[in-house]
């Protein structure tokens, strides 16, 4: 909890069971949703909210720009959905209002202009830099059939998205947030499945479409904008550990069922059977966490890291001290 004591985080916890062969206990996945509010407190006053089309130094970075600009609103439109925070002037009225007075935004002088004229209590103007460029390169590898190094052709890819955003105050002119992200992509310092390049679904070898990787990286830059000035929902999914006893075995499968009460005394039994069992230690801070009780989870976290330092360990107590 916050220091107010007014901020309510998890509001959901279900099971998601992939389709997987072999024993059902693999593969199992808490999914925990959380209710956050906006990271940059806007006054609740501020209702009526415009998005001006993007600026770009390039005609390249102007496309991007109306594309981050059209995703911004679309995220925000989502997140409104839950939470009823703004009121969104459609882009096309404004974009008419702005070719009209020929005004294009620039600095906080020309939204405030603009806001005037659509009738906002805010805007959100700014600028969007994209730079990508695909190498094709050959590394070495060990054949093992002929027993010899040989060469394989593959597409080395170099991303940058950088965005910078201003949310100004149209009655008083004053700026309400700021935010500059810069994500890079380098497929060759970020394999498939780890971090950026897992996100975007990147294979060394074969990578999708330039504008997709694009897509995707732009994705995530609004989600973490939208994040700053709205209220949103998170979703983390979670790996249940499948530990050393069948004790974890029936409490994976009692947090199938949703009896997480029940699920934890499984998993409390299994660390008592077994003191060493990480698993155990994890998936009892998991069913803390669905329960949120964020003080225990933290504790059964930190057993858990206490035995095995697992980076999935250390994610999820770092999870629960902030909401803590």
């Amino acid at each position: 909890m916050n220091s107010n004591g007014k901020r309510v985080l998890l509001v959901a916890a279900a099971i998601v069971w992939p389709l997987v062969g072999g024993c059902g206990e693999k593969g199992s996945v808490v999914s925990l949703t959380y209710d956050r509010p906006a990271k940059f407190k806007i006054p609740a006053k501020v209702k009526r909210l415009a998005v001006a089309e993007f600026a770009g130094k390039t005609r390249r970075d102007e496309r991007w720009g109306v594309v981050a600009a059209d995703k911004l609103c679309a995220e925000l439109a989502k997140a409104n959905r839950e939470f009823n925070r703004y009121e969104l002037v459609d882009r096309r009225n404004l974009g008419k209002i702005l070719t009209e007075q020929d005004i294009r935004i620039m600095n906080s002088e020309q939204a405030v202009k603009a806001g005037k004229l659509a009738d906002v209590q805010a805007m959100i103007y700014g600028q969007v830099t994209v730079n990508v460029t695909d190498e094709r390169l050959s590394r070495s590898y060990f054949d093992p059939f002929s027993r010899s190094m040989k060469k394989k052709d593959y597409t080395k890819r170099y991303c940058l998205v950088a965005v910078n955003l201003t949310m100004d105050d149209i009655d008083t002119a004053k700026t309400f947030h700021t935010f500059t992200l810069t994500k890079e992509f380098d497929s060759d310092k970020d394999k498939e499945g780890s971090s950026l390049g897992g996100v975007l679904g990147f294979s060394s070898d074969d990578p999708p479409p330039a504008d997709q990787t694009v897509n995707q990286m732009l994705d995530l830059v609004v989600q973490q904008f939208v994040r700053e000035i709205s209220p949103h929902k998170v979703v983390v999914s979670v790996k249940l550990g499948n530990g050393k006893s069948e004790a974890v075995k029936t409490g994976n499968k009692l947090a199938k069922a949703g009896d997480y009460a029940e699920a934890l005394e499984m998993y409390q039994a299994a660390m008592s059977e077994r003191p060493d069992d990480d698993g155990a230690a994890f998936n009892a801070g998991v069913m803390y966490e669905a329960l949120c009780d964020f003080s225990n989870a933290e504790k059964n976290y930190s057993k858990a890291i206490s035995l095995k330092a697992k980076d999935e360990y250390i994610e999820a107590r770092q999870r629960v001290r902030a909401e803590q």
